[in-house]
């Protein structure tokens, strides 16, 4: 059995259909990346997997149980789409860690020791005072990552986490997501608009407007047909390698899609 098996999910709101027919299977240790358009159901697969929205049809079972079983056991890390909220919010970098561990049966002293254990992990050593809201985009993106692994959850859930942080944090990102994947063997379902870099990292991608388009290989996805069929349009790709001068300081796989 998959470590994360969706069979035959459908999910309606209303009248409209937002996933139809979905079917994926993602092995323990895996990175899944999920691109397509926008209003293609990614964020509603995002919040299935959560169980924050129940399907209409179709079955999830992360682990051969219920994800409000994982949810409830700690076995799933979230880190959201990044909200103006959140900027605005005055609190400290170390007691958005310590969120992570609300309900978890430990002392005081255990759950700063782990919070600030992973704040060093991702990089972030030396903000735990720092107001989260004055932090860079790229610092509180680590800080979120932070919170979201204190726990210790076997799946890593990321819901477009290079919005808003510039190209060098998201290239530093990316780096730290394959170690921690290689680390930790973490299972990471990540939700992504930049397609050129999670093909070169990710070990499956699942191309997802309302049905599922592809699901499978990394390394096989990037055709004209595949894109084609996603995005339902004609598209042109245009591909920065690392032998492109012009493009030496940024991710060495950039990928445009030109209607």
């Amino acid at each position: 059995m998959s470590f994360i098996e969706i069979k035959n999910l459908t999910v309606k709101i209303e009248d409209s259909v937002i996933l139809e027919d979905i079917n994926i299977e993602v092995n323990q240790g895996e990175i899944v990346s999920i691109v397509g358009p926008n209003g293609g159901g990614k964020t509603t697969l995002i919040k299935v997997l959560l169980g924050l929205l129940k399907p209409t049809s179709g079955i999830v079972l992360i682990d051969g149980k219920d994800p409000y079983y994982a949810i409830k056991n700690h076995m799933i890390g979230y880190v959201p789409q990044k909200s103006k909220q959140e900027l605005d919010f005055p609190v400290g970098a170390l007691d958005v860690v310590l969120f992570g561990l609300i309900g978890k049966n430990l002392s005081k002293k255990e759950k700063l020791d782990l919070a600030l254990r992973y704040i060093e992990y991702v990089g972030m050593k030396g903000f735990e005072n720092k107001i989260f809201g004055r932090l860079s985009g790229g610092q509180q993106q680590r800080i979120m990552i932070a919170r979201a692994l204190v726990s210790d959850p076997k799946i890593l859930i990321l819901d477009e986490p290079s919005t808003g942080v510039d190209v060098v944090a998201q290239e530093s990102f990316y780096e730290f997501i394959k170690r921690l994947n290689q680390e930790k063997k973490i299972t990471i379902i990540m939700v992504s608009h930049d397609i050129g870099a999670v093909v070169s990292f990710s070990h499956k991608i699942a191309g997802l407007n309302k049905r599922l388009h592809y699901f499978g290989p990394a390394k096989d996805f990037l055709t004209k047909e595949n894109l084609q069929k996603l995005y339902s349009a004609d598209v042109s790709l245009l591909i920065h390698s690392d032998e492109c001068l012009t493009c030496q300081h940024f991710n060495p796989m950039m990928l445009e899609i030109r209607h």
